[in-house]
């Protein structure tokens, strides 16, 4: 006798991913063209994404300088004569969110839609690139951040600040005399590496504790732009109409983790599906399961909601 395939449909999915949940509209389109979208974070639910980092920063830099002369003081000084632009560009950061919990409430209410919704269940530790025109960007640097929790907390949220400033005055110094040997913009950046890491946490991660219920993990793609503020490359950056104006976004597919950038959609890591509560019956699943065969997630499988709520 030959071995039974195991049934698809679960009592719960594998642990250690992450959610993103959509509509059933959305999932079709996810499957059918193998990308997800990463939205500027200038366009996302929370009115103050980034700047509430902003304003935390600026706060630690002033009492840091209020402590001691300086580097701290200069810098607030500068600050102080010039003010800063709380504004971010459209083209800078763009986020792909999700959730920690595959089963939430909140999620499926906020995100799910009208009937049948769903969470694709993604492996974390799969790398994504962005599709593109052309890999070639020019002066354009594509830099991905892996997925990584949103903190909500405010004692969170100072340790991700005290990491931008704990090492500031060394890593600015370097990046200067390194810029005046002749060094490019590209050598600067790498160099710079961990400055900019802690950096971009900071202006990621940091969200108003009044999302704390979405449990929000996030990947997020930085664009660093050559010299001036012109146009994005148009084979990169797209646009869609969102109730807060033309969103910029880019489309995210399946990577190799080594190119950043690519021109073929590959197929997402894509490890479960969870569908949302509703009275729906095995017909729904079965059509799902179809759905992800057709599309080459043969072998996906499919958890139901456990929350008895009537939608």
């Amino acid at each position: 006798m030959g071995h039974r395939r195991p049934p698809l449909h679960h009592d719960a999915p594998p642990d250690g991913l992450v959610w993103h949940y959509t509509n059933g509209i959305g999932l079709l389109s996810i499957l059918t063209s193998h990308t997800l979208w990463a939205t500027s974070a200038q366009f996302l639910n929370d009115a103050g994404e980034v700047e509430l980092a902003v304003e935390l920063l600026e706060r630690e830099l002033r009492e840091r300088a209020a402590q001691e002369e300086g580097f701290f003081r200069d810098a607030a000084a500068l600050i102080e004569e010039n003010g800063i632009d709380h504004s971010v560009s459209p083209g800078l950061f763009f986020v792909l969110s999700a959730s920690g919990g595959w089963d939430l409430l909140a999620m499926w209410r906020n995100y799910g839609g009208q009937g049948e919704s769903y969470a694709i269940g993604l492996d974390p530790a799969s790398p994504l690139a962005v599709l593109a025109t052309e890999v070639d960007t020019g002066p354009t640097q594509v830099r991905h951040r892996p997925w990584t929790p949103v903190r909500y907390s405010a004692e969170d949220q100072a340790r991700l600040v005290d990491a931008v400033f704990d090492d500031l005055p060394h890593e600015i110094q370097r990046a200067l005399s390194l810029a005046s040997s002749g060094a490019s913009k590209a050598e600067v950046l790498d160099d710079a590496a961990d400055l900019l890491d802690d950096m971009e946490q900071a202006l990621l991660l940091i969200k108003h504790e009044g999302f704390t219920d979405e449990r929000e993990t996030r990947h997020c793609t930085v664009i660093y732009r050559g010299t001036g503020d012109g146009p994005l490359p148009g084979g990169l950056v797209r646009y869609r109409a969102t109730p807060y104006g033309m969103a910029p976004y880019l489309s995210l597919t399946g990577g190799d983790g080594i190119r950043s950038v690519r021109t073929d959609a590959a197929r997402l890591p894509v490890r479960a599906i969870a569908m949302s509560p509703s009275p729906n019956g095995p017909a729904a699943v079965d059509s799902l399961l179809a759905l992800l065969a057709e599309h080459g997630y043969d072998g996906v499988p499919v958890v139901r909601s456990r929350i008895p709520f009537r939608g």
